[in-house]
C-alpha cells in the first residue's frame, strides 16, 4: 500500500497535531510545506493537504508532475479550492470521503500559466451572481442592492476572445467569468449543466448588457434563477483554450487575488490531476467527445461595438434596427385614413349606437372590436416619442377624421331612431373618473406592447374591448343629436380621458422598449403628460364624488331603523344629497314613520338629504 502524507504549513503545526491528525485511522507522514529542501514523494502516494489557497496551486503542479493522489481538506483559508473541487466544509466528513474515495483524474485550469482553483473574473464578471458562493436569501438580496448601487459605473470595453480552433469573437462587454466546471453552483443547474471535471474544456461567460435596465433585471432575477435558457445579455464560449484581449489593461481576479492584464491565456490540461474525495463531481463518461461551442447571438457585434465601448450604459435598451423598421412601417400604415378605416369607423359607430339605445352590452362589445381607432392613436404615441412630424400629422388627421365620422353618424342615428332615453349603457359613459384613466393607461401599455411584439399582437382585440373608444364617441354624437350638453360633454370627456391615457402610456412603453432615446422623447412626453393632467382635474372631482357616494352606500346598506331595513341604496353626491333606496318593513308605514326614517338617515350622515324610497312589505 502506498504511503499517506499530510502537507501543511508551519503556522498550522499545532492545530494539525491537535485537530487534524487524530481524525485519521491510518498512519500519516506529516510534511511541512513549503520546505527548504525539495519534497520528493513516491508516485501514486496519497497526499492530504491542509493548507491555504496561496500554496495549493504549487502543490497541484507538484501533484501533476509526480502523479500524487491529492486530497484537499477544508482549511479556513482554502475557500476557493474547496469550492472548485467540491470539498465538504466539515473536516471529519472531508477526511472520511477522501479515505473511501476512488482516484479520479480531473482537468487543471491555468491562467497565464498559473493554476486556477475556482474562477477567473475579468472586469465586472462576478456582479451577477455567477460565482460559486453559497449565499442565503438575505445575503443574495444584499448582493442585489450592492450591485444596483454601482450600476452607473459599469462601462463596456472591447473584448476579443479567440478559441483553440482560432475562432475569434469581438464584442462590447463589462466583464467575463472563466470557469472549468460548475459543480455545486447555480451554473450547474442552469447555464453550464453539461460541464464536467474531466471534459477538457474551460468556459467563458461574457456579460454584455445593452442597457442599465437589462442589467438591473438580471441583478434581481439571477440569485433566484432556475431557467436553463441563457439570459439575453450573456454569451457563452466553451473551448480547450481561450485567449482574452482587451484594449486597455483591465483588473481581473484569479481565485480572489486581484491583478491587472491586457491579455489572458486560459488553458486546460485534460485529466492531469488525480484527486481523492470531495462531493460527487460531474464526470463525463466520454471525456474526449466534448466539442468547442459558442452561444454569442446575444452579444453586441459590428457597429454596435463601437457605439457602446467606453461609454456609460444607456438607461434602456435601444430596439434593433430590423425590429424598429418593421414597427415603423406598420405604424405609418395605421396612421393613414384608408377606405377600410373609414368603412369600419362608420359600421362600428352605427353598431355602437344601436347597442347603446338597446342597452345591449354584447352589441357594444362587438362595436369595440370592430372599431379601428386604436391604430392611429398608437401611431400618434410613436410620433410624439420620436418627434416625427410627418407621422404626427398623418395620425392626427386620421384620428380627427375618425372622431368627426363617429360623432356625425351617431348624431344621425339619434335623429333616425325616435328614442330620447338615457339608457343604462349611455348613463355609464357620462361620469368618467380616475378609474377610467387607469384603464386607459393600462390599455395603452398593452396596445404599444402588442404592436412592438408580434407574439403579443393577438391581444389587440382584448385591448380594444378594455378601452372602448367608439362607444363614448357614439354617446357624444347622440348628445349632439339630442342637443343635450350634459350627455355630449360627459361622453366626450371619457373619450378624451381614454385618448390622453393611451397616448401617454403608449409613449412611455415605446420609450422603455428602446424605440426612442429619452432626449428626443421628453418633449412629446411632456405634451402627453400635460393632456393627462388637464383631463385629470374633472376626473379627480368625479372620483371624489364617487368615493363619497360609496361611503354613504356602505353606511346605509343594511341599516336597521325601528324594525325597518334599508337596502338597494344608491346616492347622488349633490347638494342636498339625493338618496334612492328600498325600505323593507313588516307593516305599512305612515308619513310620520317615513319622516322619522329620513331624520334618522340625516342624523347618521350628518347632512340633509332628498329621499326617494320604495316600500317593500315583508311578512313572515
Amino acid at each position: 500500500m502506498a504511503d499517506t502524507f499530510l502537507l501543511f504549513s508551519a503556522s498550522d503545526k499545532d492545530n494539525v497535531s491537535k485537530e487534524v491528525i487524530p481524525l485519521f485511522s491510518d498512519t500519516l507522514l506529516p510534511v511541512i510545506w513549503p520546505s527548504v529542501e525539495p519534497i520528493t514523494l513516491t508516485p501514486d502516494c496519497r497526499v492530504f493537504v491542509y493548507i491555504s489557497d496561496a500554496h495549493i496551486p504549487a502543490i497541484i503542479d507538484a501533484a501533476v508532475a509526480h502523479q500524487w493522489q491529492l486530497a484537499i481538506l477544508p482549511h479556513p483559508e482554502a475557500g476557493h479550492a474547496c469550492r472548485g473541487f467540491g470539498i465538504p466544509k466539515q473536516l471529519d466528513n472531508a477526511i472520511q470521503l477522501a479515505c473511501d474515495a476512488k482516484p479520479l483524474h480531473v482537468d487543471v485550469l491555468r491562467c497565464n500559466g498559473s493554476v486556477v482553483l475556482d474562477t477567473v473574473i475579468l472586469g465586472r464578471g462576478s456582479i451577477f451572481g455567477l460565482n460559486r458562493q453559497n449565499l442565503n436569501w438575505q445575503e443574495k438580496l444584499k448582493k442585489v442592492f450592492v450591485n444596483l448601487s454601482k450600476v452607473k459605473t459599469f462601462i463596456p470595453a472591447k473584448f476579443t476572445i479567440t478559441t483553440e480552433s482560432e475562432n475569434t469573437v469581438e464584442t462590447a462587454a463589462i466583464g467575463t467569468l472563466i470557469i472549468s466546471h460548475a459543480h455545486g453552483t447555480a451554473l450547474s443547474r442552469n447555464i453550464l449543466s453539461t460541464s464536467s471535471v474531466n471534459d477538457g474544456m474551460c468556459h467563458a461567460i461574457v456579460l454584455a448588457p445593452h442597457s442599465i435596465m437589462e442589467l438591473v433585471r438580471l441583478f434581481i432575477t439571477a440569485p433566484f434563477r432556475r431557467d436553463p435558457r441563457l439570459p439575453g445579455l450573456l454569451g457563452f464560449i466553451k473551448s480547450r483554450t481561450l485567449m482574452l484581449c482587451v484594449q486597455n489593461p483591465m483588473t481581473f481576479l484569479q481565485d480572489g487575488i486581484e491583478s491587472t492584464a491586457q491579455e489572458l491565456i486560459i488553458e486546460t490540461t485534460p485529466r492531469s490531476l488525480c484527486i481523492l474525495g470531495g462531493e460527487p463531481l460531474p464526470v463525463s463518461d466520454n471525456p474526449g467527445s466534448s466539442k468547442e461551442s459558442r452561444k454569442i447571438v446575444n452579444l453586441p457585434a459590428g457597429g454596435a461595438i463601437a457605439a457602446m465601448i467606453d461609454k456609460p450604459l444607456p438607461f434602456i435598451t435601444h430596439a434593433a434596427t430590423d425590429e424598429f423598421r418593421e414597427l415603423y412601417q406598420l405604424l405609418r400604415e395605421n396612421a393613414s385614413a384608408t377606405p377600410s378605416f373609414l368603412t369600419l369607423m362608420v359600421l362600428s359607430t352605427l353598431l355602437a349606437s344601436i347597442g347603446l339605445f338597446a342597452s345591449s352590452a354584447p352589441v357594444i362589445i362587438g362595436a369595440m372590436i370592430l372599431a379601428p381607432l386604436m391604430a392611429p392613436i398608437i401611431s400618434l404615441a410613436m410620433a410624439l416619442v420620436r418627434q416625427d412630424t410627418s407621422l404626427l400629422s398623418a395620425s392626427s388627421q386620421t384620428l380627427l377624421t375618425g372622431l368627426l365620422m363617429a360623432t356625425s353618424f351617431a348624431a344621425l342615428a339619434s335623429f333616425i331612431l325616435p328614442m330620447e332615453i338615457v339608457t343604462p349603457e349611455i348613463q355609464a359613459r357620462l361620469s368618467p373618473n380616475l378609474l377610467d384613466l387607469g384603464v386607459a393607461v393600462i390599455s395603452g401599455i398593452a396596445g404599444a406592447y402588442a404592436h412592438a411584439r408580434i407574439d403579443a399582437s393577438k391581444s389587440l382585440a382584448g385591448v380594444a374591448i378594455a378601452v372602448a373608444l367608439v362607444p363614448p364617441l357614439a354617446v357624444t354624437g347622440i348628445g349632439i343629436g339630442w342637443a343635450d350638453l350634459h350627455v355630449a360633454w360627459g361622453a366626450l370627456l371619457l373619450f378624451l380621458t381614454n385618448l390622453a391615457g393611451i397616448v401617454l402610456s403608449a409613449s412611455v412603453t415605446f420609450l422603455m422598449l428602446g424605440f426612442a432615446p429619452f432626449t428626443r422623447a421628453k418633449k412629446g412626453l411632456a405634451v402627453a403628460l400635460l393632456a393627462v393632467f388637464i383631463v385629470s382635474v374633472p376626473l379627480l372631482i368625479s372620483f371624489v364624488h364617487l368615493s363619497h357616494e360609496a361611503k354613504i352606500i356602505k353606511a346605509l346598506e343594511g341599516l336597521t331603523i325601528n324594525q325597518v331595513v334599508l337596502r338597494q341604496v344608491s346616492a347622488r353626491d349633490v347638494k342636498p344629497l339625493e338618496l334612492s333606496l328600498e325600505i323593507m318593513t313588516p307593516h305599512a308605514l305612515s308619513e310620520q314613520d317615513l319622516d322619522n326614517i329620513k331624520q334618522a338617515i340625516e342624523q347618521e350622515l350628518q347632512t340633509p338629504v332628498i329621499l326617494e324610497a320604495t316600500l317593500v312589505i315583508r311578512r313572515e
